[in-house]
């Protein structure tokens, strides 16, 4: 029964950056923050590149939290101590990458923040006038 109740925490919790990810953004914002005018200049290509990386961030992040799971887990779980040091060192590694992760998209963002590097820009898409 406690092998079950673990393993059942231990998907519940795998789930939780899914659900977390599955908000919706209901500011109203229609710009994804590039310039759509720029894409063939270099600024373009350096804002697309950040997007595709403040995409896969979430994702890696996921697959951290997923990682440790499985080594709490297999530490749990596990009878002979060969296994619990595999489920250790698991739990160790998940914690060392899920630091390095959010450490740098810290640095990342606090020296944009501190540099004021924010290029998001409001778009306005046209829309045709309706008439009353």
């Amino acid at each position: 029964m406690k092998k079950k109740l673990v393993l059942l925490s231990g998907f519940v919790m795998g789930l939780a950056p899914v659900a977390a990810l599955a908000q919706v953004d209901t500011s109203g914002a229609t710009s994804t923050g590039c310039n759509i005018g720029e894409t063939g200049t270099l600024f373009g290509l350096l804002c697309r590149v950040g997007q595709f990386l403040n995409s896969i961030i979430p994702v890696l992040i996921a697959l951290g939290v997923l990682f440790f799971v499985y080594g709490v887990i297999t530490f749990v779980i596990a009878d002979d101590e060969e296994a619990k040091t595999k489920g250790r060192n698991r739990i160790i590694f998940g914690i060392i990458g899920l630091a390095v992760i959010i450490g740098l998209w810290g640095l990342v963002n606090l020296l944009r923040n501190t540099f004021d590097l924010d290029n998001t820009t409001d778009i306005e898409l046209p829309t045709i006038p309706v008439v009353i």
